[in-house]
């Protein structure tokens, strides 16, 4: 008979707390897949960014350069100013926003501000729109007589109000931009930029007919 004392074994591999949590620390096992799902989040972020941060800019260009395009043509045109006339600056405005949609994405607001009284009321003398997004602008209504119920328009700065036989134009494009991958972060808003500039020849008081009597906007197809 053994004179020595029984010892309990302890089972293959389960060591006493200490050594176990000492091979869980030395276990670089499944390490690099435990980096990568950390970091992939930020780098999902980065590919986003790099494609549409680039497509937001160019949209802003686009959109800037058809203010101040469409801004520009309107001041050239003589008095009156016809609707064909009217139609086909906002056709070019339609082309300068390409690729982009202005039709069914946006809008182009022509605004006409003149002064013909002096006072310190401004008559918002016409205002037409192409494509779907915020058609009425943000200068306000148009008085039902322009020549006697003249109206500060709300959006114009202070100091753009034209003196008397003076005219303003003003140009406003809006688009609702959307990201082709909408995240819980971005998911898209309409921009919106304005132009401002005053006839070349003479004022513009006659206001484009409408092209289609049932279409309260001169809009090219």
């Amino acid at each position: 008979m053994s004179l020595h004392p029984h010892r309990a074994r302890t089972p293959r591999g389960q060591g006493s707390s200490p050594r176990l949590f000492r091979r869980f620390r030395r276990d670089r096992r499944g390490v690099a897949a435990i980096e990568f799902a950390l970091i992939l989040p930020i780098l999902v972020l980065l590919a986003l960014g790099c494609f549409e941060v680039p497509r937001y800019v160019l949209l802003w260009q686009r959109l800037e350069r058809t203010a101040s395009g469409v801004s520009d043509l309107v001041a050239q045109a003589d008095e009156p100013m016809t609707g064909s006339q009217m139609s086909d600056i906002m056709s070019a405005g339609k082309i300068l926003m390409q690729p982009y949609d202005i039709i069914n994405n946006g809008s182009i607001v022509v605004t006409a501000i003149a002064n013909p009284t002096g006072g310190v009321g401004v008559s918002n003398w016409w205002r037409k729109a192409c494509g779907t997004v915020n058609t009425s602008g943000t200068l306000g209504s148009i008085p039902a007589n322009p020549m006697t119920g003249a109206s500060t328009p709300a959006g114009l700065p202070a100091a753009l109000l034209p003196s008397k036989d003076n005219e303003v134009l003003v140009t406003e494009v809006y688009f609702n931009f959307t990201p082709v991958f909408k995240t819980f972060i971005y998911k898209g808003n309409t921009l919106y930029t304005i132009a401002y500039t005053r006839p070349r020849n003479h004022n513009l008081m006659t206001s484009p007919e409408k092209t289609d009597a049932t279409k309260p906007f001169i809009c090219p197809t």
